[in-house]
């Protein structure tokens, strides 16, 4: 009778403690379980962030660059004309003058003054 008695007190306090460090593991396994999924959508929701910091700036320099572009673009076409003016004037016999236009190398600086001294002839005289 002894012998039984002491069995079941074993067996009483044992079983309590196994089942409460189960009942904490099973806990910690809940925890972790329903952590993780948290924990993985902040990282994503953090680096999703970080990309659209990275894509704004990279958009910025994209649009610089093509704005350089442009402006280049622009100066090498502005260039082209020039060079063009030039040579047409160079063929013709126009010489440039101080306010850049171009002016024919047959009027002299005193053919205009007197240009401008003169009133201008009736066309039908």
């Amino acid at each position: 009778m002894n012998v039984k008695r002491h069995e079941q007190r074993t067996s009483l306090h044992h079983a309590p403690r196994q089942v409460e460090g189960e009942g904490v593991l099973r806990l910690l396994l809940l925890v972790v379980a329903l952590a993780m999924p948290l924990a993985s959508m902040a990282y994503l929701k953090i680096q999703h962030t970080r990309m659209s910091y990275e894509m704004s700036d990279i958009r910025e320099k994209i649009h610089q660059e093509e704005e350089a572009r442009r402006s280049l673009l622009l100066e090498r076409s502005r260039f082209q004309r020039d060079e063009e003016v030039q040579a047409f004037a160079a063929q013709t016999g126009l010489v440039p003058h101080k306010q850049s236009h171009l002016v024919p190398k047959i009027f002299t600086v005193q053919d205009q003054k007197l240009a401008k001294l003169q009133p201008a002839a009736p066309l039908g005289l």
